[in-house]
């Protein structure tokens, strides 16, 4: 390679490394990753040893209904309560609306790190496929700075008992959602529910994520049920399971088998810490974060995500990966030099390999050139001092320094 390449990122630090690589990029692709790279540049930056990581993947946002809402604080939650605030706040917007609060979540987040976000968007009787169809306009919009992957979402409505869900979710998968969501649980036949969306789904050769026992009710055991389907429908390693709380509150006996069946599966399993601790953690309950350690022991894919953005849900939801790493850390008793690089890792590499929305995603040669550059030269200083964001680098170029977007 002897043409001019277009940036040089040198004596940068990697997640599990003690030496110190130079990373050079051309267009928007990761050339060379290696030492003492001596290649002309356009523009070159020293980050001086500085802890350099992929952009970090948001798997589990709400970017449609991000910041209604979010002014009703301290009322008592629950599911049904935090569902109220949010129609009500659908309500007040109309679809370019829509397109306002999901740009200013996304750019929030894109100048604290985040470059890729998988969102769960709304599709139900009460608006139809309005959200859904300004979430796609969003999507081609931004596509220069975030890259977006859709997940239709037919809310909390029982799909076994309203073929006008069941229709608008077929509808939006035609329109151009790349994932096909759900919430069985809401449903009186989780069975039945989970066969429409398997259906739905190898119609239209989707993934799945589907957010699944969001209760600390030991009872609930939709989790074992959604990986049991997986397996029978020859779909190992396209499904995604989001929240599941429940298991949190399984006896270990029943927790092991349905870990081992998820394993089996090739489940991911995405869980949100901020909008589980503010919902689930009332009432001397359990606050409902998942089993991560176990399932990480065990070898599944787990990786973690923000949920909500200042809505009705979590009205103190922010967005910020890192600052969810270090509340996963504290609830889970995270500590020791592997487990803040995992963490990392969970918020990156793992996230990337639950959503599917980059390919090889990575630090290395052919890989997207999306890169955070953390004030800090360990993965447990970035997290527990939650280092500020020095550079955020999406598609090669520059897009954020320390905390301000420049683009």
């Amino acid at each position: 390679m002897n043409s001019e390449i277009d940036l040089l990122v040198k004596n940068a630090r990697m997640i599990d490394g003690d030496k110190l690589v130079d990373i050079a990029i051309s267009g928007k692709k990761i050339a060379l990753v290696g030492e003492e790279v001596a290649l002309p540049a356009k523009l070159k930056l020293n980050v001086a040893g500085k802890l350099t990581i992929p952009g970090f993947i948001d798997a589990h946002m709400h970017l449609d209904h991000a910041c209604l809402g979010g002014d009703a604080k301290w009322i008592p939650r629950t599911h049904e309560e935090s569902e109220k605030i949010i129609r009500e706040g659908r309500k007040l917007i109309d679809s370019n609306g829509v397109k306002e609060v999901a740009a200013k979540a996304a750019k929030a987040v894109l100048k604290n790190g985040t470059t890729a976000i998988r969102t769960h968007v709304n599709v139900d009787r009460l608006f139809g496929l309005r959200e859904l169809k300004a979430i796609l306009e969003f999507k081609r919009e931004c596509a220069e700075w975030m890259d977006l992957q859709i997940v239709a979402f037919p809310s909390r409505e029982a799909l076994t008992r309203s073929s006008e869900s069941e229709s608008l979710l077929k509808q939006a998968m035609k329109l151009g959602a790349d994932v096909v969501g759900g919430l069985p649980n809401v449903d009186p036949d989780p069975d039945g529910y989970l066969e429409i969306i398997f259906d739905l789904a190898k119609r239209y050769k989707a993934k799945i994520d589907l957010h699944v026992d969001e209760t600390n009710d030991s009872k609930s055991r939709v989790l074992e049920l959604y990986a049991e389907k997986a397996l029978e429908n020859e779909y190992v390693g396209k499904v995604a399971a989001s929240h599941c709380s429940a298991l949190s509150a399984y006896p270990q006996k029943y927790a092991k088998k349905v870990i081992n069946i998820v394993k089996e599966a090739e489940m991911s399993i995405i869980a949100n810490p901020f909008t589980n601790i503010y919902i689930l953690g009332q009432n001397d309950k359990p606050n409902g974060i998942t089993r991560v350690k176990d399932l990480l022991d065990s070898g599944v894919n787990v990786c973690y995500a923000t949920d909500n953005f200042n809505d009705g849900y979590n009205p103190l939801g922010n967005g910020d990966m890192l600052l969810a790493a270090l509340f996963l850390a504290y609830h889970q008793r995270l500590d020791g030099k592997y487990s803040f690089s995992k963490l990392l890792e969970m918020g990156t590499t793992s996230a990337a390999k639950a959503t599917g929305i980059l390919e090889n995603y990575d630090i290395e040669e052919g890989g997207q050139a999306d890169l955070v550059v953390l004030d800090a030269e360990t993965p447990w200083e970035a997290i527990v001092f939650q280092a500020k964001r020095s550079l955020v680098i999406k598609k090669g170029k520059i897009v954020a320094k320390d905390g301000v977007l420049v683009i």
